[in-house]
């Protein structure tokens, strides 16, 4: 039985820091006051967040070239089938003006003004300090890449009358 109780108060036999300054077991718990482990060595607070405008700007690039390319497929499916029934020949005022393309125009506007707005909200995360700027940049090129196509394809519009 007193071999039992030893055995017991061994087990039930905890270690715990002193609290004063001498003990220097442990380096980073020297005293109770000391966060565990220290401010200065945890490693989340170097890590930089990501910035919310530059996600944003990232995740409106993706959408307007989904779409543009959602817009010219349809709308090309549209006309397709449309000139397809026709019997006459078509002129380009007739084309100018089927629902397709006039919708198609439409979308193509609002992938510009997306373009726009993930453009300017791209630049403000890349502003931002103390932030991860990989979506900011990324989103800004989308954004501004895109807008320079469709300026490019207005000047070439131009151009060709």
């Amino acid at each position: 039985m007193d071999n039992q109780n030893n055995q017991n108060n061994q087990n039930n036999h905890h270690s715990y820091p002193s609290g004063s300054s001498t003990d220097h077991s442990d380096p980073y718990h020297d005293n109770l006051f000391t966060p565990y482990p220290s401010a200065q060595e945890d490693p989340f607070v170097g890590r930089l967040k990501h910035s919310g405008p530059g996600i944003a700007s990232f995740v409106i690039g993706l959408v307007s070239i989904i779409g543009y390319m959602l817009t010219l497929v349809i709308a090309t499916m549209a006309i397709n089938s449309s000139i397809g029934a026709l019997v006459t020949p078509i002129q380009v005022e007739e084309i100018a003006l089927h629902p397709a393309v006039v919708l198609a125009s439409l979308a193509v506007l609002v992938c510009l003004i997306l373009n726009l707005a993930g453009l300017i909200l791209g630049v403000i995360g890349l502003i931002l300090k103390n932030r991860k700027k990989v979506f900011a940049i990324i989103g800004t090129i989308l954004s501004g890449v895109m807008i320079l196509a469709f300026a490019g394809l207005i000047i070439a519009g131009i151009y060709m009358m």
